[in-house]
């Protein structure tokens, strides 16, 4: 009696726990299925709409690829370029030195590697017939972002190509790393992983892409500002730093320039370069690359030989008028006679290495 109690209670337990088992399932399937659903909507909504560009970005944009075959010359780069490169003045410049050019100041505040090679990417496909010159401003890949351009600015260049190049220079900030060691560093760099991991994740789903597209108008009438007064993307900084200031920076350059050590770029920023120098002469365009006149005194270069000529500026004994506190808004911007002083130089030495065979 007792075994047979035992069989029927066995036998009472099956559908419960089929029962069971088929509600696990079923969950599963719902969860994958919905995680389909989520990858092919973002899918079709990249398909379908434009990023999310911010306005700074989106009106310089706009303007190069409706004018793009007006231009021969292209600066891109952060506020060090958008505050200081004068096409006008480089123009002037490399007419009267022979070699005329037509250019503009794709410059945008704080957009360092990788962004700027997002944004270079956009620049390219619009397929730009005339484009003779592209000068890139030389800088490592940046792992920080700058928390006060908002979520928009870190969101929208967040593509897996420029995710992974932020998190291999994360894990491997020097290059060659063994795999322990990259492991080991895992915990170091836990925050930048997961920053750049989820900003990926809500570019991917397309968060605020719709909040984008409703306010396109007001964002277009903001943006124009960014091209400047001459509509040719460039802008003045500010005036000159205070006496206060002025002290500080010269005891700081000074520092610099006693402490100056060679610096290669790092590893990743050096690869990055090196390909978008091939899709710049795969468009019939040679690249420059600039070092602008940062307090930073390091001489910077390339990993092997350069992938273009390299302008280096950040040298306060070759160039001491870019360095008087006088043009000096702070240790990266110059007044307007600075920039004005700095794109002659810019000029005259792009002409001097253009002419060479």
């Amino acid at each position: 009696m007792a075994v047979h109690n035992r069989v029927a209670a066995t036998d009472q337990a099956r559908p419960e726990q089929d029962s069971g088992t088929r509600s696990f399932s079923s969950r599963v399937v719902c969860v994958a299925t919905g995680f389909a659903a989520l990858i092919a909507t973002s899918a079709l909504l990249h398909a379908l709409f434009p990023p999310a560009i911010p306005a700074g970005v989106a009106a310089k944009l706009k303007f190069f690829t409706e004018h793009k075959n007006e231009f021969d010359t292209l600066f891109v780069g952060t506020s060090a370029i958008y505050y200081s490169v004068s096409p006008e003045i480089f123009d002037r410049t490399t007419r009267e030195s022979g070699l005329p050019t037509r250019s503009f100041n794709f410059g945008i505040d704080a957009m360092h590697p990788p962004e700027n090679f997002y944004v270079l990417e956009q620049i390219l496909k619009t397929k730009p017939r005339n484009l003779k010159w592209v000068f890139l401003e030389t800088a490592d890949v940046q792992t920080k972002l700058h928390q006060e351009l908002g979520t928009e600015r870190a969101v929208y260049w967040h593509d897996w190509p420029r995710t992974a190049l932020t998190l291999r220079k994360a894990l491997d900030p020097r290059g060659g790393a063994k795999w322990y060691i990259k492991i080991s560093r895992l915990w170091l760099a836990r925050r930048d992983l997961a920053t750049h991991l989820a900003l990926f994740a809500k570019r991917f789903a397309n968060v605020g892409r719709f909040d984008f597209l409703s306010s396109h108008r007001d964002r277009a009438d903001t943006a124009e500002s960014e091209l400047g007064p001459k509509r040719d993307g460039y802008r003045l900084a500010g005036d000159a730093m205070s006496a206060e200031n002025a002290a500080s920076f010269q005891k700081r350059l000074a520092q610099e320039i006693t402490g100056a050590r060679p610096k290669q770029i790092d590893p990743y920023a050096n690869e990055a370069y090196r390909n978008y120098a091939r899709q710049i002469r795969q468009i019939g365009a040679e690249p420059f690359f600039v070092v602008t006149p940062l307090i930073f005194q390091s001489p910077i270069s390339f990993r092997e030989s350069p992938p273009g000529p390299l302008l280096a500026f950040n040298d306060g004994k070759t160039y001491p008028m870019l360095f008087d506190p006088k043009v000096r808004i702070d240790d990266a911007h110059l007044t307007r006679e600075g920039a004005e002083e700095f794109t002659r130089l810019l000029a005259q030495e792009f002409v001097r290495r253009a002419r060479r065979p």
